[in-house]
């Protein structure tokens, strides 16, 4: 149960964000089967081999899940900023093992829930069972949305993005994770970040 009154205050934010008009009571209710705790730097959330059996609230952390392929190389599937709701859609909606792992790069508080708990809100709450849909609705656009845009634009093109909507990213994910994600080499990044550097 979430105790602390800011750490509550976050959380309950979070979840009006996605519906405004959120009963309070319901959403008190729903809040008390959170869990939270202290999240540092590095520390994975859910480790391959396990099953995702949690929605997460990472508060102040970009987060990364990837996983390793047959060559042993790491993919990154896709890169969160911080005050995300967050979980391993796959493993979480059918409870099998995931294939993925989910990183903090940063110290953050992360605040969650059991499936099973979540479930019996959605069941007895309409409030919680929309917050759920639209969780859902947003994460797969986002894919989506960045997917389709990895695949037609150029790679420098893929990197003014992220310099636009995904700054931060720039500071704190490794040069390598982020050229997983935009699914180009390091040594091709690396030339684009001095090329952009020049021109600044």
């Amino acid at each position: 149960m979430i105790t602390d009154k800011a750490n509550k205050d976050f959380a309950k934010a979070k979840v009006l964000s996605y519906k405004p008009d959120f009963d309070l009571e319901i959403l008190e209710l729903g809040l008390d089967e959170f869990e939270v705790w202290d999240c540092k730097s590095g520390a994975f959330i859910l480790k391959a081999g396990e099953v995702c059996k949690r929605i997460f609230m990472v508060e102040n952390s970009i987060t990364r899940c990837y996983f390793v392929d047959k060559d042993g190389e790491e993919k990154t599937m896709w890169l969160e900023q911080e005050s995300t709701v967050i979980t391993e859609y796959e493993s979480f909606s059918s409870q099998t093992v995931s294939k993925c792992d989910i990183c903090c790069y940063e110290d953050s508080m992360v605040y969650s829930i059991e499936k099973e708990k979540l479930m019996k809100l959605y069941a007895k709450y309409h409030d919680w069972a929309l917050f759920g849909l639209l969780v859902m609705e947003e994460h797969y656009v986002n894919l989506l949305k960045f997917s389709n845009t990895r695949s037609f634009n150029k790679a420098s093109e893929n990197y003014d993005l992220v310099e636009s909507y995904f700054s931060r990213y720039l500071d704190v994910v490794p040069l390598k994770h982020l050229a997983s994600w935009l699914n180009i080499s390091p040594v091709h990044l690396s030339r684009i970040r001095k090329e952009r550097s020049k021109l600044k």
